[in-house]
């Protein structure tokens, strides 16, 4: 999404759809299992919540999930006694069981001052959004980023989650990716089936390269440059580093400073999670490799 800082607010997201949000129900596996289905279309009421949109009403959540009004307010009241949600003359706001799991999630996602401060001086290096992703079935999930200076520039917020069949970040991500995964994303990409030859020449080319760049091949005016960072040094798991903006600001005579900045952003990463105690993983180690759970 681009963000327009110069009179004042970002402007507002547009109202979820049902399409949008139903497309969580349609990757989950197919069920007949009322709970499951009722848990998911719970989910797909609590993901109305946004930055713009911290107030939902039932006629809001009923159009967006494209539930019936008394199916809606079943949902609402069972998340409202479960303190997820709290009402207020029929407007539904986060709840304060919440409190509880956002610390959770902080202490899990956030990186550590200093993981955070290397994000950062890429951001204001190059003046673009640097986002650092990692796969989660047929998505990539945004977990961590640092927002460019500039009043116009690329959003993508902390726990977004993107398409696979497209992206420079996607590309860095699915390099080793099995055939199987390669299939199904190309079947749930835009062109169908047929796209899985494009997805391995991608994937050829990031081998031979060892970087990915794309020109709005999911969304029109923005262009992305991604690397991924050592799995030795993130848990293992497959990681990219992206800068991203509009398309203006990527032509091609600027991608070797971009490129060169990412590389050593990387590397700092890198360096720096080689160089933590391993009974105290830190930053991206720790978020994606699941060392601490219980």
């Amino acid at each position: 999404m681009i963000e327009n800082t110069t009179e004042g607010r970002p402007r507002p997201r547009p109202p979820a759809r049902a399409d949008a949000v139903s497309e969580r129900a349609r990757s989950a596996p197919a069920t007949d299992n009322d709970t499951v289905r009722s848990v998911r279309r719970a989910l797909d009421i609590l993901f109305l919540l946004t930055d713009e949109i911290p107030v939902l009403t039932l006629t809001d959540c009923a159009r967006a999930v494209g539930l019936p009004k008394t199916t809606t307010l079943r949902l609402l009241q069972t998340l409202e006694r479960t303190g997820v949600l709290w009402s207020d003359n029929g407007r539904y706001v986060p709840g304060p069981a919440l409190l509880r799991w956002s610390r959770i999630a902080s202490d899990a996602w956030l990186l550590p001052p200093d993981v955070q401060h290397i994000l950062d001086d890429a951001a204001q290096e190059t003046g673009e959004t640097v986002n650092v992703y990692v796969r989660k079935g047929l998505q990539r999930v945004c977990i961590a980023h640092a927002q460019g200076p500039h009043s116009l520039r690329h959003v993508v917020r902390v726990g977004d989650e993107l398409p696979l069949w497209a992206g420079a970040s996607a590309k860095i991500l699915l390099t080793e990716a099995p055939d199987e995964l390669l299939d199904n994303v190309a079947a749930c990409s835009p062109h169908g089936p047929a796209h899985r030859t494009t997805l391995d020449a991608w994937v050829a080319d990031v081998r031979r390269d060892g970087w990915a760049v794309s020109h709005a091949e999911r969304e029109d005016l923005i262009s992305a440059i991604s690397v991924r960072i050592d799995p030795a040094a993130v848990g293992g798991v497959a990681t990219a580093l992206s800068i991203s903006g509009p398309s203006t600001r990527f032509a091609e005579g600027k991608l070797p400073d971009l490129l060169a900045t990412l590389r050593r952003t990387a590397a700092r990463i890198a360096r720096h999670n080689a160089g933590q105690p391993t009974a105290e993983p830190l930053g991206i180690t720790r978020l994606i490799s699941g060392e601490g759970a219980t």
